[in-house]
């Protein structure tokens, strides 16, 4: 008998391709006809089913089947038309759930989808739950996605029509997103962002708690937005953690998580979902406070390209650039 454990949600088809090395999921699908593949000790039959971590799963050999066929016939049977309780929990936080959306929490280390069957992906999970607690074949269109270092919420629509919908008027709806960032910016105050095909703006954030050399920044903004604030935070002597190579890692994965949307549907309907501060990112200010803001900058004031000096204020139109004459005599 060959056993394994699950370390991380995963579809039962891809775990004994994985695991137990069949070079087909034909195969595969063939042994779980057969019976001979167990799950916590059950009889299990679909692929699809999602393993928790931990469920234990045992392939029979021959010799064990045969033995099964003639000793516990109608209890194998009956094992295999129940569910396992391990099979049938949602792979990931449910956030919100109704006809039209599933909403979940996506945690770090997962990637959205991969062409790679190895690779565990939030798409293959939330499909295969989502089938085995309605038993039938269900449309999963992914909203919006995240990166494997962050985390956050997720929204995955059960007809082409709300996915459109929503994907058509998503930078309409508000979002939040937590920030953590090794390095001090003013307290509640703002970024500024210098998108390539875009005019500068500014990005204002909540400063929720700093340490000597952590802070936790909260923006009125989804995901879209980090890759105009990477250079505007090291114009600021700041570093996002865990996102890119060369980025600190304190915490093993990034310092990005999407926790409030405010969605619209087809027809009105409203939908706000939050989630939590990670933990990670808690464990990582313990001991900081939340500074008092003082007087916000203007875009005068930002850090310069080089060096991080504030640059210097722009003279008012109507003034001289040069010293009066009055003023040269004085020096002399």
């Amino acid at each position: 008998m060959q056993e394994f454990k699950a370390t991380h949600p995963i579809e039962l088809i891809e775990a004994l391709m994985t695991h137990v090395g069949y070079a087909t999921r034909t195969r595969a699908r063939n042994a779980l006809k057969r019976g001979e593949v167990l799950v916590n000790g059950q009889v299990a039959s679909k692929g699809s089913d999602v393993l928790e971590p931990g469920a234990q799963v045992s392939i029979l050999s021959k010799e064990e089947m045969a033995k099964r066929s003639r000793t516990g016939g109608a209890q194998a049977k009956k094992e295999r038309t129940s569910a396992s309780p391990a099979l049938l929990r949602a792979p990931f936080p449910v956030v919100y759930e109704d006809d039209n959306v599933f909403v979940y929490e996506k945690p770090v280390g997962w990637v959205c989808a991969s062409p790679n069957p190895n690779v565990k992906s939030t798409y293959t999970a939330v499909k295969a739950y989502l089938e085995a607690k309605s038993e039938e074949r269900i449309d999963v269109h992914f909203v919006n996605k995240l990166p494997r270092e962050a985390s956050g919420l997720l929204v995955v629509a059960k007809s082409m029509e709300w996915r459109q919908h929503l994907q058509t008027h998503w930078n309409s709806f508000a979002k939040g997103m937590y920030v953590m960032v090794q390095g001090h910016l003013p307290a509640d105050d703002e970024l500024f962002l210098r998108p390539e095909n875009g005019d500068p703006y500014a990005l204002p954030y909540r400063t929720m708690r700093a340490t000597n050399m952590h802070t936790l920044l909260k923006f009125k903004a989804g995901y879209e937005v980090i890759k105009d604030m990477l250079p505007a935070l090291r114009r600021d002597d700041c570093l996002l953690i865990g996102v890119g190579k060369t980025a600190p890692d304190p915490i093993k994965r990034g310092g990005i998580h999407l926790f409030a949307l405010a969605l619209k549907g087809p027809n009105e309907e409203v939908i706000n979902v939050k989630t939590r501060v990670p933990n990670e990112f808690l464990k990582l200010v313990r001991g900081g406070s939340a500074p008092k803001p003082g007087p916000r900058r203007d875009m005068d004031e930002r850090p310069a390209k080089k060096g991080g000096r504030p640059s210097r204020p722009r003279p008012d139109r109507g003034a001289s650039m040069h010293p009066s004459s009055d003023t040269r005599k004085k020096k002399r």
